[in-house]
C-alpha cells in the first residue's frame, strides 16, 4: 500500500486524533497480559452515567458546593441574637482584721465571700442593610458554586463522549481493515491462481501480498491503539481495566441541524457561565449597597440581668442580694465612614462595570462557539451525502476492475488501486459519520443543553 493513499491517509488522521499524549499508558498496556478480559457493550447514556457517577472531580466540586451553603447558613446565624451568661465567685481572707485608728476600733471578718453573675442579650435591629445583602451575596455565590459544578458536569459528558467516538471511529476502522484483508487474500488466492495458469506474473502476486503486508501492519497499529482508548475509557468510567468495551448506539449525523438562531437563543438561555455572570453582577451591585449602608446609624437592643450577692451561699437563705435588670437602646453612628467610605464605593461600581463588560466578551466567545459546531455538523452531515455517493462508485469501479482483472485486461495496479479506493472512501464515510455525531454533540454542548 502506497503511503499516500486513501486508506493510509484515513488511518494516519485516526491514530493522530486518538493517540494520547501520555505513552506511559501504551507502555502499561505493552507489559499487561489480562487473562480475563470481558468484553462489555455500552450505550452513551450508560457510559455517561457511570463517568458522572466516578468522576473524582466532580465530588471535589459537590464538596465545594456543600462549603458553600454552609457559608450561607453561617452569614444567616448572624441575624440571631447574641448573649452572654457568667458566673464569678470570690473568696477573700483578712488576717489583721483589727484596726484602731484613734477612737476607731475596727474588728473586720476574717473572710468574705461574695459571687457575681449575669446574663445580657443583645439583637441587631438595624445595621444599614449590611446583614440583607451579605446574605443576598452568599447565596448567589452558593448559585454560582452549584453552576459550577453544572459546569464541571457538562465538561465530564463531553469527554466521556470524545472518547466514545474515539473508540466508534478505531473499532469501525478495524472492521473495514478486516474486510480489506479478507478482500486481499481474495485476490492473492486468486492471482496465484492465474499465475499457475500462466495468465500473470510472479510479480502479481507479490505486489498482493505486499499489500496484504502492509494492511496487516496498519491492523497491528490499530489495535494498539484501541487498547490504548479503552484503557483511558475505562479508566474515566471506573471500570476494571481489563473490560473490552464496545459503543453501542452512536448518533452519525442523522438530526435535522435547525437554524443557527435558534442555537444562540439556547446559548443565552443555557449556557452556565453567562447565568453565572448575571449573578456576579448582583453579586457586585449588593457589595456597592453594602458599603452605602455603612455610613447609616446602627441600631440594636439590648437586655441586662446582674446577679451580686456577699455571703457563703450562692443562694441565701434570706434577701441579702442585688439583681439589677436593665433594658436599652443604642444608636451609633461612625460618621466618619461618609468619607472614608467613598473610594471603596467607587472601586466596587468599577469591578461591576468590569463583570458588566466581561459578559459581552463571553457572549461573543459563546456565538462563535456556537456557530464553529453548527458550520461543522452542516459540513459532516453534507460530507456523508457526498461519501456514500463516492462509496458506490467505489463499489462498481472495483467490481469493473475484479472482472477485467480476471480476463487479464488490466494491469494489477490498476486492481489494487481500485480495492484501495473503495476501502479508503468506506473509512472516510465511517470516519465522517462518527465525526458527524461528535459535532451534534459539541453543538449541544455550546448551546448549554448536553446534560439535559
Amino acid at each position: 500500500m502506497k503511503k499516500n493513499n486513501p486508506v493510509f491517509s484515513c488511518i494516519q488522521r485516526i491514530l493522530r486524533r486518538c493517540w494520547p499524549v501520555n505513552i506511559c499508558c501504551f507502555l502499561l498496556l505493552a507489559g499487561s497480559h489480562p487473562l480475563y478480559a470481558q468484553e462489555q457493550k455500552i450505550t452513551l447514556a450508560a457510559a455517561i452515567e457511570l463517568a458522572v457517577a466516578n468522576s473524582p472531580a466532580l465530588k471535589l466540586t459537590a464538596a465545594k458546593v456543600a462549603q458553600a451553603q454552609a457559608q450561607y447558613n453561617q452569614v444567616k446565624d448572624q441575624a440571631l441574637p447574641t448573649g452572654s451568661a457568667s458566673i464569678g465567685f470570690s473568696h477573700a481572707a483578712v488576717p489583721a482584721n483589727h484596726i484602731q485608728l484613734g477612737s476607731l476600733d475596727w474588728v473586720l471578718p476574717r473572710q468574705a465571700t461574695s459571687y457575681k453573675g449575669g446574663i445580657s442579650v443583645q439583637e441587631t435591629i438595624f445595621n444599614g442593610f449590611k446583614l440583607k445583602y451579605a446574605k443576598s451575596s452568599t447565596q448567589l455565590l452558593a448559585t454560582v458554586a452549584g453552576l459550577e459544578a453544572e459546569k464541571h458536569k457538562d465538561d465530564i459528558i463531553a469527554a466521556t463522549i470524545d472518547m466514545y467516538y474515539d473508540l466508534y471511529t478505531v473499532l469501525q476502522t478495524q472492521q473495514v481493515i478486516r474486510q480489506d484483508l479478507t478482500a486481499v487474500d481474495s485476490i492473492i488466492a486468486q492471482a496465484e491462481q492465474l499465475y499457475t495458469q500462466g495468465i500473470v506474473t510472479q510479480n502479481d502476486v507479490l505486489r498482493f501480498k505486499l499489500q496484504r503486508s502492509e494492511v496487516a501492519l496498519t491492523a497491528v497499529d490499530l489495535e494498539t491503539n484501541r487498547k490504548i482508548v479503552n484503557y483511558n475509557f475505562t479508566v474515566l468510567l471506573g471500570l476494571p481495566e481489563q473490560t473490552q468495551l464496545q459503543p453501542d448506539d452512536v448518533v452519525t449525523g442523522n438530526n435535522p441541524a435547525g437554524q443557527l438562531q435558534q442555537y444562540q437563543e439556547d446559548a443565552w438561555n443555557y449556557r452556565v457561565e453567562l447565568k453565572q455572570n448575571t449573578l456576579q453582577t448582583t453579586i457586585a451591585q449588593n457589595d456597592i449597597r453594602s458599603l452605602q449602608g455603612e455610613v447609616l446609624p446602627k441600631l440594636s437592643a439590648g437586655a441586662n440581668v446582674n446577679y451580686f450577692h456577699a455571703g457563703s451561699a450562692f443562694i441565701p437563705t434570706e434577701g441579702s442580694f442585688v439583681a439589677p435588670f436593665s433594658v436599652g437602646v443604642t444608636v451609633a453612628w461612625n460618621f466618619p465612614s461618609l468619607w472614608l467610605n467613598k473610594n471603596k464605593i467607587g472601586e466596587a461600581r468599577i469591578r461591576q462595570q468590569q463583570t458588566q463588560l466581561s459578559r459581552n466578551v463571553l457572549w461573543d466567545q459563546v456565538k462563535q462557539e456556537v456557530n464553529k459546531c453548527y458550520e461543522q455538523y452542516l459540513r459532516t452531515t453534507e460530507k456523508i451525502k457526498l461519501l456514500e455517493v463516492a462509496v458506490a462508485q467505489a463499489e462498481e469501479n472495483d467490481h469493473m476492475q475484479a472482472e477485467k482483472y480476471r480476463s487479464n485486461v488490466t494491469s494489477v495496479t490498476d486492481r489494487i488501486d481500485a480495492g484501495t479506493r473503495l476501502y479508503g472512501t468506506m473509512v472516510n464515510i465511517a470516519l465522517a459519520k462518527a465525526e458527524a455525531g461528535l459535532w451534534w454533540f459539541r453543538l449541544k454542548k455550546a448551546t448549554g443543553k448536553i446534560s439535559k
